[in-house]
C-alpha cells in the first residue's frame, strides 16, 4: 500500500477482533480512563441542568488530556514520539466520535439528529483502518527463491548378512 505519510512503524491496537462491532472497535482506540472521567463528569452534571459550557467544557478538556494520556501513562518510553503519533492522534479522533454518538455536547445543536452519531461512528471507524494502512504499511513478502527438491541420498540396501563363503565349512565337520 502507498504510505503517504513516512512515519515509523507502529502496534496496532491491542486486543483488536474481526468480530467487533463499530462501538467496541472505535472505544479500543480510546484510553479507558478517559471515557470513565468522561461518563462519570456527564453523569454527575446531567442530574443539576449544566450550563452548555460545562458540556463543552468537559468535552474540550478531556480531549486535550487524550494525547498526553496516551503518551505518558499508558505507553513506554514515556513522551511525544513519532511512533506513537498514531495512538494518539487516533484516540483524538475516535474519542471525538465517541461523544459525538452519544451526543454529548453536540446534542445542543439544533441540527444533531442521534442517526448522525451511527453515521460518524461508522465512518470514523472504516476511516481509522486506512489510516492505520498508512501508519503500518504493509511490508512486500520477502523473494523466496524456487523451491528445489532436496537431494535424495542413494537407497541403502538392508542389512543382510554377508554371504558365506563356499570354502568355509558351515557345519561342523562329522566323524
Amino acid at each position: 500500500m502507498f504510505n503517504l505519510f513516512k512515519f515509523a512503524a507502529q502496534e496496532p491496537p491491542p486486543d483488536s477482533k474481526v468480530t467487533d462491532s463499530y462501538f467496541e472497535k472505535l472505544v479500543k482506540y480510546i484510553p479507558a480512563d478517559i471515557l470513565a472521567a468522561y461518563v462519570a463528569i456527564t453523569g454527575i452534571t446531567a442530574s443539576v441542568d449544566p450550563p452548555l459550557w460545562l458540556g463543552w467544557g468537559v468535552f474540550g478538556a478531556l480531549l486535550a488530556l487524550t494525547p498526553l494520556y496516551v503518551c505518558y501513562v499508558k505507553t513506554a518510553p514515556k513522551g511525544f514520539v513519532s511512533s506513537k503519533m498514531f495512538h494518539w492522534v487516533t484516540a483524538c479522533l475516535a474519542f471525538s466520535a465517541w461523544v459525538f454518538a452519544m451526543g454529548g455536547p453536540f446534542a445542543t445543536f439544533t441540527w444533531y439528529q442521534p442517526y448522525l452519531g451511527s453515521v460518524v461512528l461508522i465512518l470514523t471507524t472504516l476511516i481509522i483502518p486506512v489510516l492505520e494502512g498508512q501508519f503500518y504499511p504493509c511490508s512486500t513478502p520477502p523473494v523466496v527463491p524456487p523451491a528445489t527438491p532436496p537431494a535424495v541420498p542413494p537407497a541403502v540396501p538392508p542389512a543382510t548378512p554377508p554371504p558365506a563363503d563356499p570354502a568355509t565349512p558351515t557345519e561342523p565337520p562329522s566323524s
